[in-house]
């Protein structure tokens, strides 16, 4: 049996951490091509407003990416999370797991919610954009999520189910 308040808070965590540490990589390569962090994150909130609304928004706008955005990683840990009660092959194998979901998510974000999004829908133009925009999903995003869970999951045991043998 699971411990829901604690997986939850589990993913909480993990999802903080994994949207913390892609940023972490993504905004300075985004600096370098001449963009803000607060064009980044109006780039995110332009997914559910729209690319006009979200680039004359301002710092709500980019406020509201950050809240997408770490929205995301939160869901996208709690799934790591809770399918490692099944899967326990993701915690066994962090590592080789973490970099196979940057794997699934680059391919659900690429070609599922981004193109159901508002956004114009285009892949990475060179393959130094594919190339940083697909390792960032591996190793700044999937990797940090199966590491933490596997870390967290390990560090807070459930509680030991109550044995009914008679004395």
């Amino acid at each position: 049996m699971t411990d829901i308040p604690r997986k939850l808070w589990i993913s909480l965590v993990v999802g903080l951490i994994a949207a913390v540490v892609e940023m972490a990589v993504v905004l300075p390569i985004q600096a370098k091509l001449g963009a803000s962090w607060e064009r980044v994150f109006q780039s995110i909130a332009a997914g559910a407003v729209g690319g006009k609304t979200a680039l004359a928004g301002g710092l709500p706008m980019a406020l509201l990416g950050v809240f997408f955005h770490t929205l995301i990683s939160v869901v996208a840990a709690g799934l790591y999370v809770f399918a490692s009660d099944r899967l326990p092959v993701l915690l066994r194998r962090p590592v080789t797991m973490g970099l196979l979901y940057g794997v699934a998510c680059y391919v659900v974000m690429t070609f599922g919610v981004i193109p159901l999004s508002k956004l114009h829908f285009a892949l990475p133009k060179t393959p130094l954009l594919f190339s940083l925009s697909f390792g960032t999903h591996l190793v700044a995003f999937g990797l940090p999520i199966a590491l933490a869970a596997r870390w967290l999951l390990n560090a807070s045991p459930a509680p030991a189910p109550v044995s009914s043998t008679a004395h």
